[in-house]
């Protein structure tokens, strides 16, 4: 374990509260039956094909959707820092490096146009919230995922969460990058009402995925086979990989893939080809995330087909758009 990533996990124990992104109900991709996601601020990678880039900051930001923006000018004048400006083509501008993020503006934005990315929560105010629909998990087979983000960096927090749902009876899918603390992971992976285990495979390839993550795989290959080596955790395992034209999808990145797969005994995996979905989301908190593309569909049913027969991995395709 990095000292960085020590020194994260040991101030977790604070949190009475973190940062939720969103909770999104009656979604049907992050694990089996109908469930409600939940996503956490704050992530150790930064994927240049990221689908949630608010998430990845671990501290608030602000969110400015233009096409909510009514031009009343509001704004302008409640702003300490003089951080936001009218311009005659552009409308509203933010000033990000002037921007405090006080948030004064998104409280008086009648509009909805400017606005907190997540807001704080405690586990009861989630369990409040997700328990809501605690009769279509049972009926479906479903529960809550917990997502971001990264789930890892809230390790106490997420804990204390799913111990709140297993008294609710209800149960928890985890959806984590691996890049952190190996015995965090596995006491949560291995609580009772942990019935899946979302784990990303970004890349195979360590400087593929340090190139487009931000950093290498190792530490994430190595919670991989911890997880597929042990009793209680090998059936919950399901490994997600992006497929990004020309990156992830190349034939040695496959293969590379789906020797890891046979030497772990991955049962399950899930394919997630590219979708730019990210990228309105990145030029709202005042960026821009490069475009790639999808591989075709004959391709990613080839690479699927591949898989199974090189592994004997049970293979998904979600995400088409």
């Amino acid at each position: 374990m990095s000292k960085d990533i020590a020194d994260n996990n040991n101030t977790d124990a604070a949190e009475n509260t973190v940062l939720v992104g969103s909770i999104q109900k009656f979604s049907t991709e992050d694990g089996p039956g109908i469930r409600t996601t939940v996503f956490f601020k704050g992530c150790p990678l930064a994927c240049r094909w990221c689908h949630n880039p608010e998430m990845i900051d671990p501290d608030q930001q602000l969110i400015f959707t233009k096409s909510k923006c009514i031009g009343c000018g509001h704004c302008i004048g409640l702003c300490p820092n003089g951080a936001i400006s009218a311009d005659p083509e552009e409308g509203i501008v933010i000033d990000r490096d002037r921007c405090g993020v006080c948030l004064r503006c998104a409280s008086e934005c009648w509009a909805g146009a400017l606005r907190p990315v997540a807001r704080e929560m405690t586990v009861e105010e989630i369990i409040e919230k997700v328990a809501q629909d605690k009769e279509f998990y049972e009926s479906t087979g479903g529960g809550i995922t917990l997502s971001g983000g990264e789930i890892l960096t809230h390790g106490t927090f997420i804990g204390e969460l799913i111990d709140a749902a297993a008294e609710r009876g209800i149960d928890v899918c985890l959806d984590t990058c691996g890049h952190w603390d190996a015995e965090l992971l596995m006491s949560l992976a291995k609580r009772p009402n942990v019935t899946d285990v979302l784990y990303d495979l970004k890349s195979p390839d360590d400087d593929i995925h340090k190139e487009y993550t931000g950093v290498g795989n190792s530490l994430i290959l190595s919670n991989m086979k911890k997880l597929a080596d042990d009793p209680v955790t090998a059936p919950k395992l399901n490994i997600r990989m992006p497929l990004v034209a020309g990156v992830t999808d190349t034939d040695e990145q496959i293969r590379k893939a789906g020797e890891l797969f046979a030497d772990f005994g991955i049962r399950k995996a899930t394919l997630l080809p590219y979708h730019d979905l990210g990228r309105s989301k990145k030029r709202n908190i005042g960026g821009e995330q490069e475009l790639f593309e999808a591989p075709s569909e004959d391709r990613i049913e080839e690479i699927a087909a591949f898989l199974e027969d090189a592994s004997g991995v049970s293979i998904e395709v979600l995400g088409r758009v």
